[in-house]
């Protein structure tokens, strides 16, 4: 059969996006699968992947997916819709003209503006399913009578949960002859469930009132003193993303948590030991299957018609009361505590898991196409087409799978290569001529780079290439890549410098690596605040001179430059501490606002930069936000005959993850 699948666009990494990707994943070795956008070139995201065989149909590839081509509103998509305000009606015109045109069996709209436009458009001889994305009660009052006045001309509608299947719209729906089935969105199951342990809690989802990220962060903030040493990493885009940084400074988790200013992807998933969902309202499942899928236990709370509709109490998870901060925190630190149940939690997680399987999904659509009875909603009878033609097979690019595991070693698994012989490092860069070759063992089998061999390459970047047979290069884009392993340093600790590499996506979407190779390195661990200092604790690896003078120095970056000793410092056991003095910076300052590195000596050779680099975060200054020291300045710093200003001191990280320090006088 031909299947199109409606999204909005692919030209994002959205949850719209990726759900339209795994959907063709799930159906695409039974059946030929396009996925039509109405935003958005052709070219999707590079973070999804589709399946080989797979097109894209993009009805308007020269217009964005946030822009409009048309000021008139649709006419087809539901006023008062979530998604309204994204249409016109030149997206009207494009799809009731594609759609009467395709030539599909099987035309499947993911979400609820799309179904309502599928149900009024005539797509000749195909079934007409619709998926939501939603609770039908998230839909406004006002829309809800609507839409269940439209789905009632579709063939089958495909609830988010089996609670929500309860709801009267769509009882209403099976009273009119419409089929009725829930299906779970298919999710990308972990190959299994051994990974590295990494000390992280993840928490996606919008930063909107609903999802409670407070409570998630007060829990998280709770859970620290009893267990201290993990991190929490929260992912998603929203209005709240101002007061969840200020809470986040509030509480004192500066060093503990992590914000992206993104959705959570599969390998982020992956890269945690335990997901936390702590939203209040009934659509927080997909956050909890897409952790069980990576083998991480959940502790999510009971909503009706989420998290307990997907595990069971112990099997792959933890339930809480809803709004409950403290139940939240004690199920932390149990799994944070106990690295045996956490483990056999991972095995539950992928099991529970399997049931939302590409193939598993698979088989449930194909009953659901086989069982919406032929009639005057979907005519199966002789196909005829009236126009359009599948799109042609594209031909797969050049991409790598890529894990770091504990043990240092990187497995690089590359696709749309025949015949793949090795996998080539190039560094970048003028004067940069380092290259290596790792052998491609036969089938899907992956290169193995131990990071000792990457120890040669000089600080800087490196560009990885596919070589087949013929000595032929294909340079790599970036597939799914796990980094979890990547901060446990133990495996580098017999080099006689620092070296650290990491993977990451360059804007073309193509894999690259950020290389820090050093002859000393102070690796930053926390900061904390005192009235006027702050206290910086980290471990030095290199060649450090344990006998000399240590000193922490600031040097600033405007003109006219200047270094200055701006506390002391002590080394033990490979460790330092040093205090910051707040009056240093306020003594030296020439402008409003100012930079200064923060370096560190021994007293007998070459300061270096503090820097936190020995992590799996390629770029720390967009994640990681430190509150800012402010007090006014000493009567005795210039005289008493001087106004005494008001001066913040924030320390913040560079595009290299080296730290400096902002002072800015106040007004």
């Amino acid at each position: 059969m031909n299947i199109e699948i409606l999204v909005h666009t692919l030209a994002t990494d959205s949850i719209g996006a990726r759900a339209a990707a795994r959907l063709a994943q799930s159906l695409a070795t039974r059946h030929r699968v396009a996925v039509v956008t109405v935003r958005g070139a052709s070219a999707p995201h590079p973070a999804l992947q589709l399946p080989k065989g797979v097109g894209v149909v993009a009805l308007a590839p020269a217009v964005a997916a946030g822009d409009r081509d048309d000021e008139n509103t649709s006419q087809l998509v539901i006023a008062g819709d979530p998604e309204f305000r994204r249409y016109n009606r030149a997206d009207d015109g494009r799809l009731q003209k594609h759609l009467a045109a395709s030539g599909a069996d099987v035309v499947i709209a993911l979400s609820s503006a799309l179904g309502a436009v599928l149900a009024q458009c005539r797509v000749p001889h195909a079934r007409r399913i619709a998926r939501q994305p939603a609770p039908v009660e998230r839909l406004p009052e006002s829309v809800r009578a609507r839409w269940t006045e439209l789905y009632r001309e579709l063939d089958a509608v495909v609830p988010l949960t089996r609670g929500d299947a309860a709801a009267p719209e769509y009882r209403a729906l099976l009273a009119a002859g419409v089929e009725v089935r829930h299906i779970p969105e298919p999710v990308l199951l972990a190959e299994n469930p051994d990974k590295p342990m990494t000390g992280v809690v993840i928490s996606a989802g919008r930063l909107v009132s609903h999802r409670r990220v407070d409570l998630a962060l007060h829990a998280f903030a709770q859970s620290q003193t009893a267990q201290p040493g993990w991190q929490l990493r929260v992912f998603g885009t929203g209005p709240l993303r101002r007061e969840t940084r200020e809470l986040v400074t509030a509480l004192g988790l500066h060093d503990h948590v992590l914000l992206f200013d993104r959705e959570a992807g599969e390998e982020d998933f992956y890269d945690a030991d335990i997901a936390l969902v702590t939203s209040e309202r009934l659509d927080s499942a997909r956050p909890v299957w897409e952790a069980l899928a990576q083998a991480t236990p959940v502790v999510a709370a009971e909503v009706p018609c989420g998290a307990p509709e997907v595990l069971a109490e112990g099997h792959g998870g933890l339930l809480v009361p809803v709004g409950d901060v403290h139940a939240t925190a004690r199920a932390l630190e149990r799994y944070m505590a106990d690295e045996g149940l956490r483990s056999a939690h991972r095995v539950q997680a992928l099991e529970t898991a399997r049931t939302a399987g590409a193939e598993q999904v698979g088989d449930a659509y194909e009953d659901l196409f086989a069982g919406v009875r032929a009639g005057a909603r979907g005519r199966w009878g002789q196909r005829r087409r009236t126009g359009g033609s599948a799109p042609a097979e594209a031909r797969p690019l050049a991409t790598a799978d890529c894990r770091v595991l504990p043990n240092g070693v990187w497995e690089v698994t590359v696709h749309g290569v025949p015949g793949a012989r090795a996998v080539r490092v190039k560094e970048q860069g003028q004067g940069r001529t380092e290259v290596l070759d790792i052998a491609v063992g036969s089938g899907a089998t992956p290169a193995r780079i131990d990071a000792r061999a990457l120890a040669v390459l000089g600080e800087g970047r490196a560009d990885l290439y596919a070589v087949d047979g013929k000595g032929k290069e294909s340079r790599l884009r970036y597939g799914r890549c796990t980094l979890g392993g990547a901060r446990d340093v133990g495996h580098l600790s017999d080099l006689d410098h620092f070296h650290w590499a990491l993977p990451y996506a360059t804007e073309g979407g193509y894999l690259r690596l950020r290389v820090w190779s050093r002859a000393s390195h102070a690796e930053l661990v926390s900061v904390d605040y005192g009235d006027t200092s702050l206290w910086l604790t980290g471990w030095l690896h290199g060649q450090w001179q344990a006998g000399g003078e240590p000193a922490l120095l600031l040097r600033r970056r405007q003109e006219p430059s200047r270094t200055l000793a701006a506390g002391r410092v002590r080394f033990e056991d490979g460790w330092f501490g040093a205090e910051l003095h707040m009056d240093e910076a306020m003594r030296a300052r020439l402008l409003m606002r100012e930079n200064w590195d923060v370096l560190l000596t021994d007293g007998s050779s070459e300061p270096v930069r503090v820097a936190r680099i020995a992590d799996d975060q390629v770029v720390r200054r967009d994640v990681q936000r430190f509150p800012e020291l402010v007090r006014e300045e000493p009567s005795d710093l210039f005289g008493p005959d001087v106004d005494r200003a008001v001066v913040g001191l924030r320390p913040y990280f560079t595009a290299d993850n080296e730290l400096s320090l902002v002072v800015t006088e106040h007004h």
